[in-house]
């Protein structure tokens, strides 16, 4: 069995489409089908991935008369670390958002908090102003933390 056979085989057996492959891979569905259609090769880069993806060897891929394994199990710790890592995201910034949304209606349901607001012209680093600050810096945390994320799906 040739490369590119083996490469869609895989690929097939897992139900994957070629764009879910690509994003797993980082490329565009393209590539994949000009490897699958044997026009180009993966470099060595992404055979090791394709490897780790599908839980075979790089040598069952490239050489031919190795038989596939069988009972091997893709690894998916990736992926479960991406979703992990977006779920850590989501939490930091819902508790960013959260603690903002106390401190606003403290702050507009305790009159004298209001009051001292209105009558300073300065800012006064207090609690009240630390509070505030780790509630913003918790969302802006949480929000580049999805965004990373969501760029290397």
């Amino acid at each position: 069995m040739t490369l590119s056979e083996k490469l869609y085989n895989l690929r097939r057996k897992q139900g994957l489409s070629q764009e879910a492959l690509a994003e797993n891979l980082n490329c565009s569905r393209q590539v994949i089908s000009k490897w699958e259609n044997g026009t180009t090769t993966p470099d060595a880069e992404m055979l090791q991935k394709y490897s780790e993806i599908f839980g075979v060897s790089i040598d069952y891929l490239v050489k031919e008369g190795i038989d596939e394994p069988t009972g091997v199990q893709p690894t998916k710790k990736s992926n479960d670390n991406k979703k992990l890592l977006g779920i850590l995201g989501l939490v930091v910034s819902l508790l960013g958002c959260v603690s903002l949304i106390v401190f606003g209606a403290i702050s507009v349901f305790n009159s004298e908090a209001a009051d001292k607001i209105a009558q300073s012209s300065v800012i006064v680093i207090d609690g009240t102003f630390i509070a505030m600050l780790i509630s913003v810096l918790f969302v802006v945390l949480g929000a580049i933390i999805l965004i990373k994320t969501m760029k290397h799906k």
